[in-house]
Order: structure tokens, then sequence, then C-alpha cells
């Protein structure tokens, strides 16, 4: 599933502290299935989350999300989540959701200008990130070329196996 990052997010927001832990995040270790998973995640820190998580909604945390073992957040991603964005991100977390094309955005200040259940505006490519209500913004981190392509190649994987197959035709056409 491809992310096109050049869309407006606009979605409400689940708000968390600090040091989010990815046993928390994707407990599979627990509930092996992804439905089973959908049920659980974020529960430890809020146990409605999964219940009343919606399509859309916006995952806004402190600094160290998703801190802990090597776990990506694909579940974020299928219980609807239309973007993480946090003070700062645990670096395997972050390649590790790179590496699937589920957008987490780093946007320093963004705890101090939204609350809990607030819409939030995250805007890549102005490269802010706004509160609709009250109108606060920050700036955030913009993601090198390459990255940007990950995305939207639908993650890694894919952008490998598209970047391989135009290397087979480039070499196909000049071998004639």
């Amino acid at each position: 599933m491809s992310f096109d990052l050049n869309q407006l997010i606009k979605g409400k927001v689940w708000k968390f502290g600090d040091s989010i832990e990815t046993d928390a995040i994707n407990p599979y270790y627990r509930y092996p299935t992804m439905e089973e998973l959908k049920q659980h995640t974020m529960e430890a820190y809020r146990p409605e989350f999964p219940k009343e998580v919606k399509p859309g909604d916006i995952v806004v945390a402190g600094r160290n999300f998703g801190c802990g073992s090597s776990r990506p957040g694909l579940v974020l991603r299928e219980v609807g989540v239309a973007a993480v964005v946090v003070e700062s991100v645990a670096r395997l977390f972050l390649r590790n959701n790179i590496s699937r094309a589920i957008p987490i955005f780093m946007a320093p200040g963004i705890t101090q200008i939204v609350n809990d259940g607030e819409v939030l505006e995250v805007d890549y490519p102005a490269g802010i990130v706004r509160n609709s209500r009250t109108g606060a913004s920050v700036t955030m981190r913009k993601f090198p070329p390459m990255i940007e392509q990950i995305f939207k190649a639908g993650g890694l994987p894919e952008f490998a196996r598209a970047r391989y197959e135009a290397e087979l035709a480039k070499q196909a056409g000049s071998a004639r």
C-alpha cells in the first residue's frame, strides 16, 4: 500500500506521553494474529484505544516513541491510524516503519500545541503540523528524497522490486 506524502492528513488526536514501547504498540508475543493485535494495541497506555480508534485518527506522542524491541507499527495502520506525529522516535522503530511505508513524522514541540481529541492537520509538503482549533503549528522534519520514494512505492520491498525491474529493463534495452 503506497502512501502519498503530498496529501493533507487531518484527524482526531490520540495523545500519548514519552517512551511508548513497541511491546504495547504491537504486543504480538501475546496475540499472534493481526485481528487479535488490533483488539489490544496501545491498551497498556490507553485501554479504550483499540475499541475507540477510528480510521483517519492521528497518534501524537512525546520523546522516544517506539522504544524497545524491533517491531514495526503495522498494527497502527491496520486499526486505521492515518499518521503518527512525535517529538522524537526510536531509530529502529522509525526505520522499520519507513520500510513498510507507515507514516511517522517528527515534529519537535507537537505535544505542546495539541490536546487529546483535538483535530490535527499534517501538511508534509509545507513541513507544518497544525492544530485545527487553535491554529498553533510546529515544523516537521522532512524525509530525504530516497525515503520519500520508498513511501511512494509502498515500502522498501516494493521500492527495491521496482528498482530491480527498471535495471533489468535497462539492461535488456542496451543488449539489443
